[in-house]
């Protein structure tokens, strides 16, 4: 009987931690329903909200710039023309993934809701899928580290599984250069 209710308790702390996880990394309740009307970068798109366009950063990742220098410190070293090139992937993906598609937005709550270039600091869902997340995961970017976000454990893990298993831009060796 003790191994029944040990069981049964499990199951409830699991279930409201399951919960709880689906609702950190889920759109937030309130998010809003979006076009995307065109693809600036990796990271950064324009949307069509209430007939107007608004453009947006996604929140708490940064891809490689495909056309300006890009910090090689804040890549770990990687250099400019390797990143440049995943800059350019980094665009195609977005574009194929996001262009001319509905998807929801929410906003970070510890980034707030702009950037100091004016541009809405937000997540961008499709499918219920965060594509700020999918990006890093997929290795075409890498997290933000200069400013904190609510996801910004969740991005880490999943940087840190990207490199270690060499995916996307950081499939590169150092010694073939």
């Amino acid at each position: 009987m003790k191994k029944i209710i040990v069981l049964l308790i499990i199951l409830l702390i699991s279930t409201c931690c399951v919960e709880n996880i689906k609702s950190k990394y889920s759109p937030a309740n309130g998010g809003e329903n979006v076009l995307v009307i065109k693809v600036i970068d990796g990271d950064t798109i324009d949307i069509l909200k209430a007939g107007e366009t608004e453009r947006i950063r996604l929140v708490g990742i940064d891809t490689p710039e495909p056309y300006s220098k890009n910090n090689e410190d804040k890549w770990y070293g990687l250099p400019d023309n390797h990143l440049r090139k995943w800059g350019v992937n980094a665009f195609n993906y977005t574009k194929e993934r996001l262009y001319k598609k509905e998807v929801n937005i929410s906003y970070d709550n510890m980034q707030g809701k702009k950037d100091d270039f004016g541009r809405t600091l937000a997540y961008v869902y499709i499918n219920e899928k965060n594509i700020n997340l999918e990006l890093v995961e997929n290795g075409y970017a890498r997290v933000y580290t200069e400013k904190k976000s609510d996801l910004y454990l969740k991005l880490i893990e999943a940087q840190t599984k990207a490199r270690k298993n060499k995916v996307g831009l950081w499939e590169y060796s150092f010694e073939d250069n």
